[in-house]
């Protein structure tokens, strides 16, 4: 097997993620690139979110992604939709604190992500979405981790005034052992 020198690492959320959590959720910056739409949220209400990520992970995983070196919290991501029977899940809630965006984050723990689906759940399938305008994503997904286009989901999201096309994409568990050397 080989091993993917990455710059970051999973961890369960702790309880007071939420103040950086929140952060991330009020900005207009970072949210106008997420697929779903920005939504008020209070402090409060998302500290019990993330209680509740924290005591249920029976059909969704959250994770804080922290940087190796510094050891601080710089994201979140999830595996979600996790499907045992059909042997697929769906990576959602990939969040990178801008101050930490070009160094390679959300990239990372892609891939730390995929190996646990594969590896460690014994999952076929992982897919995820984007918005298509979104050209970052586009590359790193599909030029960068392998992922294949699926779909596009025509004016899914109503969002700033307007509709986005959704792009659908998925990689397999041959996929990811051959690209990643599994």
């Amino acid at each position: 097997m080989a091993e993917i020198n990455v710059n970051c690492y999973l961890r369960a959320f702790e309880p007071e993620d939420y103040k950086i959590v929140h952060k991330w959720r009020t900005d207009p910056e970072m949210t106008d690139l997420l697929t779903g739409n920005a939504i008020f949220v209070s402090s409060e209400r998302e500290k019990k979110w993330i209680e509740e990520k924290i005591f249920d992970d029976s059909k969704e995983i959250y994770w804080a992604i922290c940087d190796n070196k510094t050891h601080e919290m710089v994201g979140v991501t999830s595996l979600r939709e996790i499907d045992f029977r059909n042997r697929k899940a769906f990576i959602g809630g990939m969040t990178v604190g801008k101050e930490y965006w070009g160094k390679h984050f959300a990239y990372y723990a892609t891939i730390l992500v995929m190996k646990y689906a594969f590896l460690e759940l014994g999952l076929n399938k992982v897919s995820t979405d984007y918005i298509e305008a979104h050209k970052v994503s586009e590359h790193l997904l599909t030029n960068k981790l392998g992922f294949s286009k699926e779909g596009i989901f025509r004016e899914e999201l109503f969002k700033k005034g307007r509709y986005h096309d959704i792009v659908k994409v998925a990689i397999l568990k041959k996929e990811f052992d051959e690209k990643y050397g599994y």
